[in-house]
C-alpha cells in the first residue's frame, strides 16, 4: 500500500493558508485541506505527498515553510485509511452560484437544483468544490456554450469539472488525472451524477491524451504543470477552441498568460477569487 507523509501547519488566516497551499502545489504534494484550528485562532492547512517523493523534496519544502513563519509536524500514514476517514468527516455540500450544489450521496438530494444537484465521491483530491479555484472553474465551464463539443478536464480529481461539462450538454468529455485515487474517485462521482455515458476516466498525464483533438480544455491544476503543457494543450485544442486555466495566484498570472500568447491563445476573460485567478483563452483562427 503506498504510504503518504502528512505535514500539517497552522497558520495565521485563511489568505495565508491559499498562499501557501499555492506554493506548495509546485512540489508533488497530491492533496490539501484546511480547516480552522481547535482555539479558534488561525487555520490548519494539512498536505499529502507520497512518502518518496517528500523525501526528495523536504528540505526545500521545510525552507518556504520557515519563510511564512510556519513549523510543520509530519507523520507517515497509508492512503486507504487518511481518505476514507476524511470522506465523512471533512465533506461538507458546497453551493456555487446560487443554483449549483456539489454534495456526497450520504447528504440529503437538492432538488431545486435541477440539471446540478451534483452528486460526487469525495475525496482528498485537488478539487472537491471547496477551494475557490473550482468554483470559478465550475462557473465558467457553465458561461461558455459547452454543448456538443468534445472537452478535457485535465488534472479532474474528483471529477467535479468533467460532471459540470457533461450536465451542460458536452458531447464527450476525457477526465484525466495522474493520481489513481483520483481517478477512482470520479468513476464513482460520474456514476452517481448519471454521466458515466458521457465522460471517460484516465489515469495519467497529458500524453495519455496526445494526438486527440478538443473543443474546450479545463485544467484545473498549478502553475508549473500548465506551462509545461502548454504545447499539448495547444496542439489539442480546436480553432475557434475555449482553454480554461486556473490553479495559480494572481502573481502567476502574467506568466501564464504570456506563455498562452505564445501559443496563439488570446484571453477572452478572467475570474479572481482572494488571490486565485481564473483565466479564459481562445484559440484563434489561422
Amino acid at each position: 500500500m503506498k504510504r503518504y507523509a502528512e505535514l500539517c501547519m497552522t497558520l495565521p488566516d485563511d489568505e495565508t493558508a491559499e498562499i501557501v497551499e499555492a506554493y506548495l502545489s509546485d512540489y508533488p504534494f497530491e492533496s490539501f485541506t484546511q480547516e480552522q484550528a481547535a482555539d479558534g485562532k488561525g487555520v490548519v492547512l494539512c498536505a499529502y505527498i507520497p512518502e518518496q517523493e517528500w523525501t526528495a523534496c523536504r528540505g526545500q519544502v521545510l525552507q518556504l515553510l520557515s519563510h511564512y513563519g510556519a513549523q510543520a509536524a509530519c507523520r507517515l500514514i497509508e492512503s486507504q485509511n487518511w481518505n476514507a476517514g476524511w470522506e465523512r468527516e471533512s465533506f461538507s455540500p458546497i453551493e456555487i452560484g446560487g443554483d449549483m450544489v456539489i454534495r456526497a450521496q450520504w447528504h440529503s438530494p437538492r432538488p431545486e437544483m435541477g440539471l446540478f444537484d451534483i452528486v460526487v465521491s469525495p475525496s482528498m483530491s485537488f478539487g472537491s468544490g471547496h477551494h475557490a479555484t473550482t468554483r470559478m472553474m465550475c462557473l465558467a465551464v457553465r458561461r461558455i456554450d459547452i454543448a456538443g463539443l468534445r472537452v478535457l478536464d485535465m488534472g479532474c480529481g474528483t471529477g467535479i469539472l468533467a460532471i459540470v461539462a457533461a450536465k451542460c450538454g458536452a458531447r464527450h468529455v476525457d477526465a484525466v488525472d495522474i493520481d489513481p485515487w483520483s481517478v477512482e474517485s470520479c468513476r464513482r462521482s460520474i456514476a452517481l451524477s448519471g454521466v458515466e455515458q458521457s465522460v471517460t476516466p484516465i489515469e495519467g498525464t497529458v500524453t495519455e491524451v496526445a494526438g486527440k483533438c478538443y473543443d474546450a480544455i479545463l485544467a484545473n491544476i498549478n502553475r508549473n504543470i500548465i506551462l509545461a503543457d502548454m504545447p499539448h494543450y495547444a496542439a489539442m485544442l480546436a480553432e475557434g477552441g475555449d482553454l480554461l486555466l486556473s490553479g495559480f495566484l494572481a502573481g502567476d498570472a502574467a506568466a501564464v498568460e504570456e506563455c498562452c500568447r505564445g501559443f496563439s491563445l488570446r484571453l477572452a476573460d478572467a475570474a479572481a477569487d482572494g488571490e486565485w485567478r481564473m483565466l479564459h483563452f481562445k484559440k484563434e483562427r489561422s
